[in-house]
């Protein structure tokens, strides 16, 4: 029969952590000091970062206690090496002096959750707002003032007056087309 200290100790998908009751490390399976190697945490809270999740974390921290030898469960969020945040569920069992945490990594088939959904489509409409009013504004200018120059310049000059509008044409529909597709978007 193989221990399940074997198991835990090298899992490929369950992190495994032990604490003294301050929160302190005293060891993490290889999964989780590879996971965790960015922040090299040396207590839970250096890896439990945010406050909900944290009291949390100590609730169940405290049902562990009161329930022991039975583990407890909470889940929180985990920051990854590339700045996003995943879900993880963890149980923790209290024994002999130590908080024993297992944490499995939860993986969502959805990416953005709503509330980054909204945040992205109110930066889309903030974006087309200003495509719309502080970029076509100047830009309208520009095209407005090369057809009143135009009109007074030599031949030399009407050339590079008209490289200037035909450009700022073409900018002005870049912006247009920018605007349609993040007004597409935020439908």
């Amino acid at each position: 029969m193989i221990p399940a200290s074997v198991l835990l100790e090298n899992s490929l998908n369950l992190f495994y952590v032990r604490c003294d009751n301050e929160g302190k490390l005293e060891y993490t399976n290889e999964l989780f000091s590879s996971f965790a190697s960015h922040i090299q945490p040396e207590n839970v809270d250096h890896f439990i970062t945010h406050t909900q999740d944290q009291e949390e974390m100590t609730k169940a921290m405290k049902r562990a206690v009161d329930s022991s030898p039975f583990p407890s469960s909470f889940q929180c969020r985990l920051n990854q090496k590339n700045g996003a945040k995943r879900w993880s569920t963890w149980e923790i069992a209290y024994g002999k002096g130590l908080y024993h945490m297992i944490g499995i990594q939860l993986f969502d088939v959805v990416s953005i959750t709503a509330q980054e959904y909204e945040e992205q489509q109110r930066l889309l409409e903030k974006i087309s707002w200003v495509q719309s009013h502080k970029v076509r504004k100047p830009l309208a200018n520009i095209l407005a003032l090369s057809e009143l120059i135009s009109k007074n310049a030599n031949d030399e000059d009407k050339m590079i007056i008209k490289m200037l509008y035909d450009s700022s044409k073409e900018l002005d529909e870049v912006v247009k087309e920018i605007v349609e597709l993040s007004s597409k978007s935020s439908k």
